[in-house]
């Protein structure tokens, strides 16, 4: 299958945090993103593990999941340095419990795949605009705003190659 026409990040840069003070609430909205079961480490793990499982069957769509773990990868470390810079510790936890490996989606049928990730996409869409609603600083609101943009790209690439599993009945 050629993916090669599939966009998985713009291409505009991320903006820079500016003016942050420690706010515990910021921290917290910041470590939900980053390390709860919806968050942005998991759909790492999720993406890479997807990516060995459709490397077996097609190395284009291996590189496809791959390439979409690496800039939720990008999206992870961004906000973690966000989190020390409000003034908390990026450890892997999020409302007092530590990220496991149980949140990550082991599902190994790609349809499955497909349309768990298209609800994963769509939860970080809105959580990432809910975010934008519940923080104060603007420069944060704004590097929301720009992973958002990239989220969505992954939630079309998804819907994309759901039409297309789909068609193919693969």
């Amino acid at each position: 299958m050629d993916l090669s026409n599939y966009q998985i990040k713009i291409n505009e840069s991320y903006p820079q945090i500016e003016n942050a003070e420690p706010d515990i609430n910021t921290v917290n909205i910041l470590k939900a993103l980053a390390f709860s079961r919806t968050g942005e480490l998991s759909g790492v793990l999720t993406y890479v593990y997807q990516s060995n499982i459709a490397d077996r069957t097609d190395s284009d769509l291996g590189e496809l999941f791959e390439e979409i773990a690496i800039t939720e990868m990008m999206h992870l470390n961004m906000l973690m340095h966000a989190i020390s810079e409000f003034g908390g510790t990026p450890k892997y936890e999020s409302a007092g419990a530590y990220f496991n490996a149980s949140c990550v989606n082991y599902t190994t049928k790609l349809k499955e795949m497909l349309e768990n990730n298209i609800q994963a996409e769509q939860g970080a869409i809105a959580d990432y605009t809910e975010a934008i609603k519940r923080v104060k600083n603007e420069s944060l609101k704004s590097l929301f705003a720009r992973i958002i943009k990239d989220e969505e790209l992954h939630l079309n690439a998804f819907k994309n190659l759901r039409d297309t599993v789909q068609f193919l009945s693969i």
